[in-house]
């Protein structure tokens, strides 16, 4: 099967990003891996542990969509959790090759979702229900957001201009479907705007700065006339 414009184009992105990820975590020693990460409580030992876990939980997911039998994520979220923090503790080559190994795997498995499988219906760890093509879309998010909460040199302002912008989108959607929204305009420096709530605040800031605001609650780089208001939490 040929594989739609729309998935071969983010297995493409995923792959580019995926090299990039790899690339900065070679550079991290045993030691920097045990330094903080973005990710409350995690080291960046804990995101790369948990980046190799998510391909191979989204592999099951791949596997599911092309042949029609149900595989979970993972066996149970216990011992998800305990794989991410047994994986932290061990040195820098055996995450790296681990997180390099897992990926190819999923790289190797996605593009099966081509025809038929790229409308099949899998379901996440949460229960939320997903389309088989959504998956390296899906993918695509862990790698890029994950690789910013390494904290080690790479930020939003390097990822992919269009991934970077499509993302603002969907936060704003996401929020706004939130009880707990605030009342924000977004305001990109290009003049570009997306809608929270009433819109009554103006946030500015370049699209990388927006996303991190909004992702984080970083805001680095955003400006508003008032304080930032408090936003709800990325899940």
């Amino acid at each position: 099967m040929t594989a739609t414009s729309h998935l071969s184009d983010n297995l493409v992105l995923l792959a580019h990003e995926t090299g990039l990820l790899i690339r900065t975590a070679e550079t991290l020693d045993d030691e920097s891996l045990r330094e903080a990460s973005l990710c409350e409580g995690w080291t960046r030992a804990h995101v790369l542990s948990h980046l190799a876990r998510n391909a191979d939980g989204l592999g099951n997911l791949v596997s599911w969509a092309i042949t029609g039998t149900p595989l979970a994520m993972y066996a149970s979220p216990g011992a998800r959790e305990a794989d991410i923090a047994a994986g932290s503790t061990r040195g820098a080559r055996e995450i790296v090759t681990d997180l390099r190994e897992s990926a190819e795997r999923f790289a190797s498995a996605a593009p099966g979702l081509a025809g038929p499988p790229e409308a099949a219906e899998v379901e996440m760890r949460t229960g939320r229900k997903v389309l088989g093509g959504q998956l390296p879309t899906l993918r695509l998010l862990e790698v890029v957001f994950h690789h910013v909460d390494l904290d080690a040199g790479y930020t939003f302002a390097d990822a992919d201009p269009g991934f970077v912008r499509r993302s603002i989108g969907n936060s704003v959607i996401r929020m706004n479907a939130s009880s707990q929204r605030p009342s924000v305009m977004l305001r990109n420096d290009s003049g570009n705007t997306w809608s929270l709530g009433e819109s009554t605040q103006e946030v500015t800031g370049t699209n990388a700065a927006l996303l991190l605001w909004l992702a984080r609650g970083d805001g680095t780089g955003v400006s508003s006339q008032d304080a930032l208001p408090v936003l709800p939490a990325w899940g």
